[in-house]
Order: structure tokens, then sequence, then C-alpha cells
């Protein structure tokens, strides 16, 4: 279960965050190879090849569901893979069925989420060809995610966000 923070909160964690410098290393290679189930409770293995956009999305999530379209609809370029926590009762399941539609590439465990290092939806990663973590962030929406997959193709991504991290003491 999931919950908001509260304006205090939210604004504690803000102010204990500190950018984290530009001149990181060369970007994170995730793992290519994911492993979960099918929307009907198979087992299943993911091969991300070629550009790929991965969407962490989840059913509880109020913004979610417009992203799941992007997963049913697909993004011209790029191969998209739409990833959800496995319900706890199992599947199939209704509301995650219903979630995801008939259409689209779904994986749903915690596998696609540990080899992404994200920990909670709504977040994207796009992948170049070479299996190279290009821009991931926070999705705020279909149009900022296809946004980015736009001047991925176009050969000049940008970051989303300035990476935060915790001030040392």
């Amino acid at each position: 279960m999931t919950r908001r923070l509260s304006e205090q909160e939210a604004a504690a964690a803000l102010a204990r965050a500190v950018p984290i410098s530009s001149g990181m290393p060369m970007p994170r290679r995730p793992r290519l190879v994911l492993h979960g189930v099918d929307p009907n409770g198979a087992t299943l293995e993911v091969r991300l090849k070629g550009p790929s956009l991965v969407a962490f999305l989840s059913t509880t999530c109020d913004g979610c569901r417009e992203l799941a379209r992007l997963v049913r609809e697909g993004v011209s370029g790029f191969e998209v893979l739409g990833v959800l926590r496995a319900p706890p009762d199992g599947l199939p399941n209704k509301e995650a069925s219903s979630f995801m539609g008939e259409a689209g590439h779904w994986l749903l465990g915690d596998d696609p989420f540990a080899a992404f290092e994200v920990r909670a939806a709504p977040f994207f990663s796009i992948l170049d060809a070479d299996g190279t973590l290009v821009v991931e962030g926070v999705a705020f929406g279909g149009s900022h995610v296809t946004d980015h997959c736009a001047r991925v193709l176009a050969r000049a991504p940008r970051p989303d966000a300035v990476r935060l991290g915790v001030e040392p003491d």
C-alpha cells in the first residue's frame, strides 16, 4: 500500500535533498532480460532489444491510466513494455486486467523494478538500441514521456530532472 506525503513531510524531504553533480559516470546499464509473469499468470521472460520504453505503472496510481495507453497503443520507434507489480491475490486479476486492457506488452512482478532500480510508479526508462539507459524519470503524463522518446530518436536526449541525494551530515 502506498500513501502520499503530507505537505510537511514533502517539504522536509526536499529540504534535505541536494543535487548530485551532473558529472556523473557513464549511464548505468540495466539488465535487459526481465522475468515475471504475463497478465494471465504464466511465467514470462522479456528481452529488451532495440530502442525501448519501459513504463513502470500501478493500478492505484491516478496518472497511470493515461500512461497505460502508451503501452497499449505503442510509441513509434520503440519497443514498449508496461510493468506492474503482481497483485497479491494472484492472476488473473480483474482490476489488473481492466487496467492493462487487451493490447500491449505487459510484464508483472518485482524483477523489472529491481533490474532498473525503480521503487515506485509512475516511472519511465528509455534505452537506446545498445541497451544503454538514456533517460529515466517520473512520468508526468503521456506527452511528457513521448516528448522524451522523440528527443531520443532525434539523438538529442536531455535529462528529465536533476537527481537528488541526501546531504551528508
